[in-house]
């Protein structure tokens, strides 16, 4: 959390674009009540691996909660956020039949970090009620 408060503290000092992601994996349980935590645990690592690919370098990944993730990416537009995500699933239900649900959320000027985690939570909740990322 301190690094993303970090970024979120670059962006605002060089005045420059921040999108937070709010990254769910789909059907976790489901894969741990199939192949038991071993499996589920897999299942998270190749989706961050997965995830990473599609990331800069210095972009943040961090684990939020058992199954969800934050991902902040400093100068890019939430289209190309969303760009990202959407090649992360194709790259996961191609690979291993798995998906994650994402909420985004542009940084604003006034916003703490517990804002902007705050509306990319409901961005999260609302993809979840139309199935996807657009």
């Amino acid at each position: 959390m301190l690094e993303l408060r970090r970024e979120m503290e670059r962006a605002k000092r060089t005045n420059r674009p921040l999108v937070l992601a709010f990254v769910d994996v789909d059907g976790l349980k489901i894969k741990n009540d199939s192949t038991g935590h071993l499996g589920g645990d897999k299942l998270l690592h190749h989706i961050v691996s997965t995830v990473r690919t599609h990331l800069r370098n210095y972009d943040l990944i961090v684990r939020f909660g058992g199954d969800e993730f934050l991902c902040a990416f400093l100068d890019v537009s939430t289209s190309e956020a969303v760009k990202r995500f959407e090649a992360v699933n194709g790259d996961l239900a191609a690979a291993a039949g798995a998906a994650v649900t994402v909420g985004l959320a542009e940084m604003r000027s006034e916003d703490s970090l517990e804002d902007l985690i705050g509306r990319a939570d409901e961005a999260l909740y609302e993809q979840r009620q139309r199935g996807g990322l657009s």
